[in-house]
């Protein structure tokens, strides 16, 4: 037996919403260099986060409950989960806010709001 929700849409419908947008997938080389850049400027964040907070690596493990060398690949780390992106925050007393914009919609919720 299906279960309906009114406040979800299947998956299909929503994906074919998005792709009717017109130009959403322009400029998809430049999309994709922006994500690299910022990509390469994340590794970067978090380690500044952490310096800005004004706590060590090890000072972070401790609070996370795990080792400094994972302190050091987390924050080399290309792509992680939101809740160990969550964890980290909490550990250095940062907050995030998610921005979620599809075409001239735009969502914002913080980390916390979205575990």
């Amino acid at each position: 037996m299906a279960i309906e929700h009114d406040h979800f849409a299947p998956a299909d419908d929503v994906f074919a919403a998005l792709e009717s947008i017109a130009g959403l997938n322009d400029d998809k080389s430049g999309r994709d260099a922006a994500r690299d850049q910022m990509e390469r400027e994340y590794r970067i964040g978090l380690a500044t986060i952490r310096q800005v907070a004004a706590l060590t690596q090890a000072e972070v493990a401790r609070k996370m409950g795990i080792r400094q060398t994972s302190v050091s690949r987390l924050e080399a780390r290309p792509d992680m989960l939101l809740s160990t992106l969550k964890a980290y925050f909490d550990a250095v007393g940062a907050e995030a806010t998610i921005i979620v914009r599809v075409g001239e919609v735009e969502h914002r919720a913080s980390l916390a709001e979205l575990l």
